[in-house]
């Protein structure tokens, strides 16, 4: 890839021309990928992509161009150009204003115990086909398993017109087993996922076979679910719900875009109490060993915690440097893109709910009847109007605090701000909870979650099943 002074004579060029900023995202990534279906490999393969994204901004336009083939010099050429005969065109009411970030230089490599490089393709089809046998064996009424494993390991340089020069090596794994389980004309999944940014140790340690058992598991003990009842009660989200319900209904609406183009509940409540007082929120790329792990974002701007809501209350959106130039704030390191193609935007990264001090058998203790929901299907979010339905994995009745017969086909529904200000008790253990890849326009970025068991007052519960994705505005993590 190109060296730092290739890239500052590029830049400087359009600086003279008249250009107010510009910086370049070049990357080169090798990746693996291994899919396993009813015991035959559907998909192995290891691939090679390489390419630079360029942004310059003229007057009040951005010109962005993209390419693995274009000089260096061309690629600026071009996103200048744009730049320009967008602003002769474009009369913006306010002006694009960039919140200052510091200048960085650093060249960082992420250590790991094991090079996914390192590990042959052979002895990755062999964890592969374990993992597929453990399921397959766990149960005559396991009827397909679908393992599918991906390893990555990127490069990437970063550079703009303020003076950052950033080099990053950084490998990440993701593994997810899929299994459907069939009695009679009734079938049931379950899935399971495992991955982080870092070296094959993730999923080595994570035990493979574990994995493939558990999402087993789901699936058969499903087979002898009911279906819910309908109407409104008391219900008690895990960790896995409750860390995906916060990262797509609250998450989203916190995104500065959204908040800009009229897009989100929170409008105008920044400093407002919106929630139970015991909740604080936060978004936080600087955990190890996560699948939303970042060093520093697309903006070179370096990775840190961001409270979104403290004690109930809403305390900051997250931003990219130009929507936190927009709202006189300062970034929060929250620029991300899925590749070197595509321009950075607001997304979140590992979403953090901070536990309370509730066990989880007090939680339901005095409830005589209500819901204890488990994992995410997928759902509907409408950042707008506020409006949530999701689907939990699996769910029981709770009837007099004990844990009553097993529920599937759960829908959740409601209003978000409603839900926030519902909730009664937060666990006392914080859990990895699910781990994705969560959709924005067209772009798809790891993301995790880590949460408490949480109690809501009440919650809409409906029967019937609902699609793995789907969204208004927002698409689901899957």
């Amino acid at each position: 890839m190109a060296g730092e002074d290739a890239i500052r004579r590029a830049m400087d060029f359009v600086l003279s021309a008249g250009a107010r900023y510009a910086d370049i995202r070049l990357e080169r990534s090798y990746a693996t990928v291994i899919e396993f279906k009813d015991g035959v490999f559907r998909e192995m393969s290891y691939g090679i992509d390489h390419g630079a994204g360029v942004r310059v901004l003229y007057s009040n336009s951005w010109g962005f161009s993209s390419s693995n083939e274009l000089s260096l010099m061309e690629l600026f050429e071009d996103a200048f150009k744009i730049g320009r005969a967008l602003s002769s065109h474009e009369k913006r009411s306010e002006p694009i204003t960039l919140a200052d970030a510091p200048a960085v230089k650093e060249h960082f490599r992420l250590k790991t115990r094991i090079e996914p490089a390192d590990v042959s393709m052979s002895e990755k089809k062999e964890m592969v086909k374990a993992a597929y046998r453990a399921a397959k064996e766990y149960s005559t009424q396991i009827k397909g398993v679908t393992i599918s494993y991906v390893d990555g390991y990127g490069e990437r340089i970063y550079a703009n017109s303020d003076g950052s020069y950033i080099v990053e090596v950084l490998p990440s794994v993701f593994m997810r087993v899929h299994v459907v389980a069939k009695r009679g004309n009734i079938l049931q999944e379950g899935r399971e996922t495992t991955g982080a940014v870092g070296g094959f140790e993730v999923v080595k340690d994570a035990a493979p076979d574990a994995i493939a058992v558990k999402a087993a598991d789901k699936a058969v003990r499903l087979l002898d679910a009911e279906l819910p009842p309908a109407g409104e009660f008391p219900v008690i989200m895990d960790p896995r719900l409750s860390g995906v319900f916060m990262h797509e209904a609250l998450g989203h609406a916190a995104e500065a875009d959204h908040v800009l183009y009229g897009e989100s509940i929170l409008r105008g409540k920044l400093g407002e109490a919106i929630a139970y007082e015991g909740l604080t929120i936060a978004d936080d790329p600087t955990i190890e060993a996560s699948h939303g792990y970042y060093r520093y974002d697309d903006e070179g701007v370096p990775a840190h915690r961001t409270e979104v809501i403290r004690d109930g209350v809403l305390v900051s959106f997250l931003h990219t440097r130009e929507t936190a130039g927009r709202l006189n704030t300062v970034p929060t390191a929250n620029a991300r893109a899925s590749n070197y193609s595509e321009i950075p935007l607001v997304r979140m990264s590992n979403t953090i709910i901070e536990p309370g001090d509730c066990a989880f058998e007090e939680m339901r203790e005095d409830i005589s009847y209500g819901i204890y929901a488990m994992g995410m299907r997928g759902g509907q979010v409408d950042t707008v109007r506020g409006e949530f339905q999701f689907s939990a994995e699996e769910a029981f009745l709770i009837e007099n605090g004990e844990l009553k017969r097993r529920l599937k086909n759960i829908s959740l529904s409601g209003r978000t701000l409603d839900v926030l200000k519902s909730i009664e008790a937060l666990g006392k253990t914080k859990r990895k909870g699910s781990i994705g890849f969560c959709g924005k326009e067209g772009q798809e970025v790891p993301v995790s979650e880590y949460a408490p068991h949480i109690r809501v007052r009440k919650i809409l519960v409906g029967g019937g099943a609902m699609p793995a994705t789907s969204a208004t505005h927002v698409p689901s993590h899957r």
